[in-house]
């Protein structure tokens, strides 16, 4: 197994970990994501989404409500990127981050509605109870917090920040690289300074594939994993967000 090792520290903003440091700790890209990283690149497609359950959790937050019945029946990165970033541009934060997580929960809907309440009220219970639950009032102020860090410092700082200060539980890092990601595309879905996904589909595929473990409750591996998509993406003009969208693919079969 490899341990990416020579990590750097938190990067200055907009600048992802350069791809030569400690180049020989780099492990050889797998011949799968070799393929597809030297063909032409393709963004994820759209998908369908249940609105019926996300309605139903977010009953008591009207703006979350307004944004989800104008919300298209298929989505994608792009229309959630911009969704995010016309939302935290009105001070929506909370609509931005419901927005984030229809598209990281996926087809799984109803759990995904259920699971991202207990983010919102802080408490791990069935359905029905945390829907009677208020919202934690502080939840949105953590958001903005990890939003503002990655914007203004960077991938790094802004898993950091997520991962201590602005700490909102139930919501882990599978989770909040996907906000993170969302609130860090202004430049682009696919910019080189948008802060990539890592979830546990990604940490299985690195380390089944590549050999790579990564713990993905530790900054220091979110800077390595951004070092390790640099150094893959380099030989091909790929940015790091383009490496990931293909082993996310390569990781779920899904295009």
């Amino acid at each position: 197994m490899h341990t990416i090792s020579g990590g750097v520290g938190a990067p200055e903003p907009a600048h992802i970990p350069s791809p030569t440091t400690d180049s020989l700790s780099i492990p050889k890209i797998p011949d799968a994501l070799m393929t597809a990283l030297a063909g032409d690149y393709r963004s994820q497609h759209s998908f369908p989404w249940s609105r019926k359950p996300w309605m139903e959790k977010m009953h008591d937050l009207p703006e979350v409500l307004s944004l989800l019945v104008t919300m298209p029946d298929r989505i994608d990165r792009h229309h959630v990127a911009q969704t995010v970033s016309t939302e935290l541009a009105a001070d929506r934060v909370m609509s931005g981050f419901i927005a984030a997580m229809v598209w990281g929960w996926g087809d799984a809907g109803g759990r995904g509605a259920v699971r991202t309440r207990w983010v919102l009220t802080g408490v791990n219970g069935r359905g029905e109870v945390v829907s009677a639950l208020p919202v934690d009032p502080t939840v949105n102020g953590r958001l903005l917090q990890g939003a503002e860090a990655v914007r203004e410092h960077g991938p790094v700082e802004g898993f950091r920040t997520m991962n201590n200060e602005a700490r909102i539980k139930h919501l882990g890092p599978s989770y909040f690289t996907k906000w993170l990601y969302f609130t860090s595309a202004d430049a682009g879905v696919e910019s080189r300074k948008t802060a990539p996904i890592l979830d546990d589909r990604i940490i299985e595929w690195l380390a089944q594939n590549a050999g790579v473990q990564l713990d993905i409750g530790s900054t220091s591996a979110y800077t390595d994993y951004l070092r390790l998509l640099s150094a893959w993406g380099a030989e091909f003009g790929r940015t790091p967000v383009q490496v990931e969208t293909e082993v996310f693919r390569l990781a779920t079969g899904r295009g």
